[in-house]
């Protein structure tokens, strides 16, 4: 273990403010005398985190984690003992005297410092072959192109990675950095060929720690290649996992916590033009899928994030996967619509950062997102695909934190969809039972076998809708009588009629049975399958008389889903009184309609 005189360590920690320091990856207000804040060590919905100055440390009341400043950054920030002394002993100013060392700590500590120190250096040695060297010319004619000054790039750092390997072997030597360290940063990379630059003929950008370290590198390739990737990132290293970094995070942390907002895009270029534009709260990712560790460190600054990705299938499905990790934080979660074609930088540098702001204040909550998405992908006229569509949005809505926001956001929907609220509660509870990886998508139904979709869709049929299925199906009477009925709406207006609707709709001789199979194979698999299962099984009996019960309930189903609809609307805010008036009076009439009808279908016929 390492010694440090004890006056030393109470001289750093009397010179650290200790609510300074946690507050920049806690967002904190005051309590009385303390601070209080979201606890960074475990999930929670109200504050117990306590820092108390007086004491200098902190205290959860939940999880009960609690220490001074050096054990907040080992925590937090994983790093040893004396990582967490040096830091804060380099801040206050004060010189570190260590008497004993361990053997093995000195080893990793010096190997972490180590990498430090390469990547500090060869991002100031990049930066300096992007701003003088001939061979960068071509990094500086693409940074033009983008609208990225000199000024810029070297506030952020910015730098070129040479094509040649020769370079980079020179400047390593005069440096004094062996082969091993360079592979041990990832610069250099390994194969049956030998040694070789793993970032070659790339705009370098600096991926930085919380605390401003340069722990990796993302590098942009300048030459289209098909075989390469348009961005390479770092591999992981003893000081750099992409899962925990957010690119422009120890930038954009205090900014966060200030606004109580963060803005999410897809690319270092955006973030850093963000950020010079007058937007210092955004951040990135690195390359990957947001992941639950970015969500948490998002939250314990802020309650709301922006997410800004482009405006195609692609921005759409990560839009959906960053929702699926940020909404079950609590964190409230919209999605600014940038014009087709634009990202956050082209939009600023074609109309400035007063249409961004813009787009950034029209930004959608995620759920209302998702349905105008896919209002150009679904005909939503018809009811059977707003309900299948329901489904999908019901699993959207389990993910959400909180029961009020998931009441909320179940109201909101079904006036969307034209729903029934009632509806859509039985498909969130049904969603919140899924497995996660279902809920995710990661089985979609076009993967599934014919019979297993037939089943599920069998399973998801109203009753009333499926014994009336099942009778035309057995009898040609019932199906010719069905055909006679004048009620389709009732096909339009029920969730779970749409193989009721392929029978009673369809245009084939309900006698002759080649004719019912031939119309069979016209329809998709899963329909197909759902019907030939029916028209297999033990044969349906009551005739006509049980196919007019079962159509009158499914008329009442109608009615009582369209009372539903109605009185959902009205529990809309701000709805003018004269439209409630109406909405009230339809409801007071369909409630007459529906106890007639009740008394109707209960009365022996």
């Amino acid at each position: 273990m390492t010694r440090v005189p004890e006056e030393t360590l109470q001289q750093v920690l009397a010179a650290t403010d200790i609510v300074d320091l946690i507050g920049r990856s806690v967002k904190l207000r005051r309590a009385g005398t303390n601070w209080v804040g979201l606890c960074p060590f475990h999930n929670e919905k109200s504050p117990s985190f306590n820092v108390r100055p007086s004491t200098n440390s902190y205290y959860c009341f939940g999880c009960q984690a609690s220490g001074n400043a050096f054990r907040f950054l080992m925590n937090h920030e994983g790093l040893t003992f004396m990582e967490a002394v040096k830091r804060l002993a380099d801040s206050a100013g004060i010189r570190i005297q260590e008497e004993v060392w361990d053997a093995n700590a000195e080893k990793e500590a010096k190997h972490r410092a180590l990498l430090l120190r390469l990547h500090q250096e060869i991002a100031d040695w990049y930066h300096q072959l992007l701003m003088k060297s001939p061979l960068a010319a071509g990094a500086r004619d693409y940074l033009k192109s983008r609208g990225i000054t000199s000024a810029v790039a070297k506030n952020w750092l910015l730098g070129y990675a040479p094509a040649s390997g020769q370079i980079l072997r020179q400047w390593a030597q005069q440096c004094q950095f062996s082969s091993q360290a360079l592979l041990d940063s990832g610069i250099l990379k390994q194969n049956d060929s030998g040694v070789y630059p793993g970032f070659r003929d790339r705009l370098m950008f600096p991926i930085r720690n919380d605390h401003g370290d340069v722990i990796a590198f993302s590098g942009r390739l300048l030459q289209a290649d098909a075989k390469m990737a348009k961005y390479l990132n770092s591999p992981e290293t003893a000081i750099f996992s992409k899962s925990r970094v957010l690119f422009g995070f120890d930038r954009a942390k205090r900014h966060i916590s200030k606004a109580g907002q963060a803005i999410v895009c897809e690319g270092q270029i955006d973030t850093l033009m963000l950020h010079e534009a007058g937007f210092p709260n955004a951040v990135a990712g690195q390359g990957t899928a947001f992941t639950e560790f970015h969500a948490k460190a998002i939250k314990r600054l802020a309650d709301e994030v922006v997410l800004c990705y482009d405006s195609d299938n692609a921005g759409y499905e990560a839009a959906g996967k960053a929702f699926r990790i940020l909404a079950p934080t609590g964190l409230m979660v919209k999605v600014a619509a940038l014009p087709t074609g634009e990202d956050p930088d082209s939009l600023i540098r074609k109309q400035g950062p007063d249409a961004f702001q813009a787009l950034l204040q029209r930004a959608q909550e995620y759920l209302d997102f998702q349905i105008d998405a896919s209002a150009s992908r679904r005909d939503m006229t018809e009811m059977r695909e707003r309900v299948r569509f329901a489904s999908v949005m019901a699993e959207s809505i389990a993910l959400l934190e909180s029961a009020v926001a998931r009441e909320t956001a179940m109201q909101r929907v079904a006036v969307r969809l034209g729903i029934a609220e009632e509806t859509l509660h039985q498909l969130v509870a049904k969603a919140a039972k899924k497995p996660a990886a279902a809920s995710k998508g990661n089985t979609p139904p076009e993967v599934q076998r014919p019979e297993a979709a037939a089943r599920q869709l069998i399973a998801s049929q109203d009753r009333n809708a499926l014994l009336l299925t099942r009778l035309a199906l057995a009898d040609a009477e019932v199906l010719h009588w069905l055909r006679q009925q004048d009620n389709q709406d009732i096909l339009h207006d029920v969730p779970g009629t749409e193989l009721l609707s392929q029978v009673w709709r369809g245009s084939f001789d309900p006698f002759d049975s080649v004719a019912v199979n031939v119309y069979l194979t016209t329809l998709p698999p899963e329909e197909e399958a759902a019907l030939n299962q029916l028209l297999h099984e033990a044969r349906a009996n009551g005739g006509i008389p049980a196919a007019e019960h079962a159509l009158r309930a499914l008329d009442l189903t109608r009615l009582q889903m369209m009372k539903q609809r109605l009185q959902t609307q009205l529990k809309q805010p701000g709805i003018d009184p004269e439209h409630a008036a109406d909405l009230q009076r339809e409801i007071i009439a369909l409630h007459q309609d529906i106890t007639s009808m009740q008394q109707s279908i209960s009365r022996p016929r």
